[in-house]
């Protein structure tokens, strides 16, 4: 009896047994030959009948393109493999973790990355990401990634490592740093990013741990937690956690340990559990346990008689953490800090410490424990440096000394503000004790304050040190840039400067636009807009060079929106990129040179001064009166 597909009863993808394959055979329903080549195992190689027929796949009913192996898959056209992955998409079958290696691996020999879109996006983490080279592919190809379960591979393979390098690069991320849109983009794979990127980036990293699947390995683990109990990340201090909090956390509850369980408010954690026990299965079952068993261990116990310290000593490093937050004053701290910084304290007895000075000075140390500080500076978060008044350029000195290591930008740059608050004056002596240091802190600096950094200071300028920075700041800055950079030409200049040109002038700008420097657009994006607006079209096409495309997406958003309103509808329309807006053919532009604010009651489409376009036939019209 011929093979009909259509009176197979399937509605799910399973692999059939011996007894099922006895009745669909009894039944007329199964080739008899293939049956026995299945129940004998005589002939493994042969193809699955359905697959190797000449049928159009896309006809099949979904329950039979997914019993297929890998023999089957090798003995494979490619062209019939590729009908197979676009059906299998089309359809959206599921397939096993094998079926979708060897079909990736077969279609690896003669891919066509334009077919991507077209396969299952589950199979894409099996191809290897060299073979998507170029900006172009690379991002088509993780793009792709991005959408697809990364869990088929499993967690700290090295396919999945090889796969989060790729996409790294592909995005042009150096370093330890990504953006929002770098963790969007890296998909599942933003699960994998290493602990030195949680450091560096906890703002946009740990929310997207907090959602991932399964355990944090280790060395995540260690730096979320380090990252949670500094206090910089979105979450802010544990002091401040709230119930929603909490729930936010998620998957990063893990990692909590007893110095940052101690610090939540008791009513929070205790309404938490409340309202977590109260869910018919409970959100995270495995994580409340965790919480409670810590939360436990943390209540608060009445000091031991005679372990009360008097003074800061080596035996206090013997103490169990409880006895440290039992017995330990934070004014017996604050006279002490340079044995606290002298004795070998752990991570976790520092930790202790610093709640209890903050218990102590709950509105902000005085300026005299803020001196002796010392290395015990480096628990300090950004916001209990806001609380400060550092009015000692002694006091400022000091906690620069001991801030010159890795990931404490931030908190430099909050203590120079504090400091600047009081004195108002950027000298040469703050300057100095600011030397050594990553220009972190200028954009926390006021335009009067930045007209007194030096032009040399801007050579250890990096474009992230700017990224805060206002239009008023970076008017200051660019001359002095200029000025630093003079003896720099090419494209060493552009890669310099660029970070300053949002106080660029005109003239600059139409110098840098014969310069073959092929502008980004976020660095367009920045330029100041008043400056844009009088750059002519061919102007802007040679600075954006190969990015001019760009022009299409940002038609509708400052600077280009002004721009493409100064420009003539012709000479947009040679550039190709259907931009609409311009000032259409036949047309004069009259700048009257009136003020905006003068027509402030309307929309302000045309700027800088009110725009007329008149026709000829009026400008005749006018002539002949």
């Amino acid at each position: 009896m011929a093979f009909s597909t259509a009176r197979l009863p399937l509605r799910s993808c399973r692999i059939l047994t011996h007894s099922s394959l006895l009745l669909l055979l009894s039944l007329g329903w199964v080739q008899p030959l293939w049956a026995q080549t299945v129940m004998t195992q005589q002939t493994p190689n042969l193809l699955n009948p359905v697959l190797a027929s000449k049928n159009d796949l896309a006809s099949l009913d979904p329950s039979l393109l997914c019993d297929f192996t890998c023999t089957e898959v090798s003995g494979m056209s490619i062209e019939r493999a590729q009908e197979l992955a676009m059906t299998i998409r089309q359809k959206n079958v599921t397939l096993r973790v094998d079926q979708l290696h060897c079909l990736a691996l077969h279609l690896s020999k003669h891919l066509v990355p334009k077919n991507l879109d077209s396969f299952p996006v589950d199979m894409l983490p099996f191809f290897n990401p060299d073979l998507f080279m170029g900006p172009q592919a690379c991002t088509q190809f993780f793009s792709g990634i991005a959408k697809a379960n990364v869990d088929v591979l499993p967690r700290g393979a090295p396919k999945r490592r090889q796969l989060l390098l790729a996409a790294l690069a592909c995005q042009g991320v150096q370093g330890s740093r990504v953006s929002e849109d770098n963790v969007q983009a890296l998909g599942g794979l933003a699960c994998d990013l290493p602990g030195h990127f949680v450091v560096n980036s906890a703002a946009v990293v740990l929310p997207r741990l907090a959602a991932c699947p399964g355990p944090l390995d280790q060395d995540q683990q260690e730096a979320a937690r380090a990252a949670l109990q500094g206090g910089e990340t979105p979450y802010g201090p544990a002091s401040r956690w709230s119930v929603s909090t909490l729930d936010a956390l998620q998957n990063l509850l893990a990692v909590l340990d007893q110095s940052i369980i101690r610090t939540i408010p008791k009513g929070v954690t205790d309404a938490w559990l409340h309202h977590t026990s109260q869910e018919p299965f409970g959100q995270w079952p495995e994580l409340t346990t965790i919480l409670v068993r810590l939360k436990r261990s943390a209540e608060e116990k009445v000091c031991p008689p005679g372990r009360k310290p008097q003074v800061v000593e080596e035996d206090l490093f013997f103490y169990a953490d409880w006895e440290l937050e039992a017995c330990v004053d934070g004014a017996l701290l604050a006279t002490q800090m340079d044995r606290v910084n002298a004795i070998p304290f752990t991570y976790q007895q520092l930790h202790i410490f610093k709640r209890k000075l903050d218990e102590t000075y709950p509105q902000g140390y005085p300026e005299s424990l803020i001196l002796s500080l010392g290395h015990f500076f480096h628990l300090m978060s950004p916001e209990d440096i806001q609380k400060w008044n550092v009015t000692s350029l002694d006091t400022l000195k000091a906690l620069l000394k001991v801030s010159k290591r890795p990931n404490m930008d931030t908190k430099v740059v909050t203590l120079t503000a504090r400091y600047l608050q009081g004195s108002g004056q950027l000298d040469k002596d703050i300057l100095d004790a600011l030397a050594g240091f990553y220009p972190t802190y200028l954009c926390a600096l006021s335009p009067e304050q930045l007209g007194s950094v030096p032009a040399r200071l801007l050579w250890e300028a990096r474009p992230q040190d700017l990224d805060t920075c206002n239009s008023k700041q970076l008017v200051v800055l660019y001359p002095k840039a200029r000025l630093a950079f003079q003896n720099v030409s090419g494209l060493e200049y552009f890669k310099k400067i660029q970070p300053f040109l949002g106080g660029a002038s005109i003239e600059d700008l139409q110098a840098l636009s014969h310069q073959n420097v092929s502008m980004d657009m976020a660095t367009f994006k920045k330029l100041p807009v008043k400056a844009v607006e009088r750059l002519t079209v061919a102007e802007v096409q040679n600075l954006l060079g190969r990015n001019v495309a760009g022009l299409k997406a940002e038609e509708r958003n400052s600077p280009v929106k002004e721009w493409i309103f100064q420009q003539r509808q012709e000479d947009l329309d040679m550039l190709g990129l259907r931009l609409r807006g311009g000032i259409p053919n036949g047309y004069m532009v009259l700048d009257l040179n009136s003020r905006r604010e003068a027509f402030s009651g309307g929309p302000h489409l045309l700027a800088p001064g009110l725009v007329l376009a008149l026709t000829r036939a009026v400008l005749v019209a006018g002539t002949l009166n």
